[in-house]
């Protein structure tokens, strides 16, 4: 049966048909414009290092995270065209504190034309510790099977001291470090490197560096009695004069050496001149002493029988305080009956000789306090108090006690 064109036209009208015209046309524009950007944009998957920006260089970063996984999605020509580079993952550590643990958020940089579809994992636990370097000294252990009869003598290390770098929880877990010569190296003589070793209490939590990692070293195996270099002692007797004291003491030379059996110069720890007697030294003076030899048995100097010492003296001071030292106002714009000083006297601490000190009379020195008034108009004001010595050129002011007094006006 054959519809009429006017229900044909009714129907086409309707709402209904209306309706379902305009649903089926947006579905079919969704699947025209998803085919078009299916077919126009692409992802990529693939590994990006992560950088850490804003470390604190002696900071050491436990646990650190290298790589994520990260997913792109952009224009398939600029995809195929991309540096991978050109992506960055990185972790702010600004302002983070070693001695902590955080979990922060991994960022992902890319370039404006292409976006980031995931990131994993999306954050990292950062454990941060302190870096530091240790200064130690490089010890020499020798072999335990020297043959009877040698031993090693001149042991030089350069340098003496090296650096261990690692975490502060690391590095003081190592005890010592050192050089270990074979018999047959401490044979040939001569210098040539050497691996610095450490010892260590605990296994590290990380990587511990040592700086150098090599040292030159030197030494000889020789025939005869173990030899060793021991400082020498200056003893001393007697009381210098009251106006002296000794500066400094030095010896020529500062070390002796000694020998005897290992056991018996590892009791030796230094050498002892005869007694000097400064009771009647004034001035800087060298001495030539003999030794003293040493009292473990077996042991004895090498070479050396005395040694050159040298004193220097400098002048020793005293100090002696003066009170109530009266304070006078100078440049008075006034009459003096017109101005008061708060507190009206001082203290004044001088200081001279020891023995010009002791025997110091009031007449010996004569001391004036004072301020200076001048350009001053209002009042009250506090001024500075100076002091200075009439008389007596063999003292020196060192303190004034108070160092200020408060002016004030009477009118």
């Amino acid at each position: 049966m054959k519809l009429k064109s006017l229900d044909i036209d009714r129907i086409l009208t309707s709402s209904w048909a209306l309706w379902i015209i305009s649903i089926a046309t947006a579905v079919f524009m969704w699947i025209y414009v998803t085919g078009i950007e299916e077919s126009e944009y692409i992802t990529r998957k693939f590994s990006c290092p992560v950088e850490y920006r804003g470390l604190d260089a002696q900071t050491i970063l436990r646990g650190r995270l290298y790589e994520v996984d990260v997913e792109i999605r952009g224009p398939e020509e600029a995809i195929m065209r991309l540096d991978y580079n050109a992506v960055l993952a990185y972790v702010d550590a600004r302002n983070l504190v070693p001695g902590k643990k955080y979990t922060v958020n991994i960022n992902v940089e890319t370039p404006s034309n292409i976006n980031l579809v995931s990131c994993f994992p999306s954050q990292a636990t950062l454990d941060l510790v302190r870096q530091v370097t240790r200064l130690m000294t490089v010890e020499t252990v020798l072999p335990q099977n020297i043959p009877e009869g040698h031993y090693v003598e001149g042991v030089e290390i350069i340098p003496k001291e090296v650096g261990i770098r690692g975490a502060e929880d690391d590095v003081v877990k190592i005890g010592s470090v050192r050089v270990t010569p074979t018999i047959e190296e401490l044979q040939e003589g001569g210098e040539r490197l050497m691996a610095v070793k450490f010892s260590q209490s605990e296994p590290f939590n990380g990587s511990v560096t040592v700086e150098p990692a090599q040292v030159r070293f030197r030494g000889n195996l020789v025939r005869g009695l173990p030899r060793k270099r021991v400082p020498v002692n200056v003893r001393l007797t007697g009381k210098l004069d009251a106006d002296y004291e000794v500066r400094s003491i030095t010896t020529d030379p500062s070390e002796v050496q000694i020998e005897g059996n290992a056991e018996d110069i590892a009791k030796v720890e230094g050498i002892d001149t005869e007694v000097i007697d400064v009771s009647s030294v004034t001035e800087d003076k060298v001495i030539v002493s003999p030794l003293k030899q040493p009292e473990v048995e077996g042991v004895s100097l090498v070479n050396n029988s005395s040694v050159r010492v040298s004193l220097q003296l400098s002048e020793a001071r005293a100090e002696k305080m003066l009170t109530n030292i009266p304070v006078e106002l100078r440049n008075l714009p006034d009459t003096p009956e017109d101005w008061i000083a708060n507190p009206r006297s001082v203290s004044v601490t001088i200081e001279g000789r020891p023995s010009l000190i002791a025997n110091m009379s009031e007449n010996d020195v004569e001391i004036k306090a004072f301020v200076d008034m001048s350009n001053i108009f209002m009042t009250p004001v506090t001024l500075p108090v100076r002091a200075e010595i009439v008389s007596g050129d063999a003292f020196a002011i060192t303190r004034i006690e108070p160092q200020n007094v408060t002016i004030t006006s009477l009118n």
